[in-house]
């Protein structure tokens, strides 16, 4: 039983030390970059969302219509 225990011990100190990884190193080259499109085009003419609710975004269509969402974007219904 000594011996098994010692084993798990050693197994698990050697486990931990494997996991560190120094990210820092991995990533110093990496520059962020955007990955969407450059600006809107299509039928979206604006956006814009309340300063003091983030969660409330109006949006103005080219067809003229104006869309409201107040859960960040997941549902939107028309206002105007």
């Amino acid at each position: 039983m000594k011996s098994f225990l010692t084993t798990i011990f050693f197994f698990t100190l050697l486990v931990a030390k494997a996991q560190t990884v120094d990210l820092s190193k991995q990533f110093k080259n990496m520059v962020p970059r955007a990955i969407g499109p450059s600006g809107m085009s299509g039928r979206i003419t604006s956006i814009d969302a309340l300063h003091d609710n983030t969660n409330t975004i109006y949006l103005g269509a080219a067809s003229g219509g104006v869309w409201k969402s107040e859960n960040a974007g997941n549902d939107w219904k028309p206002i105007f």
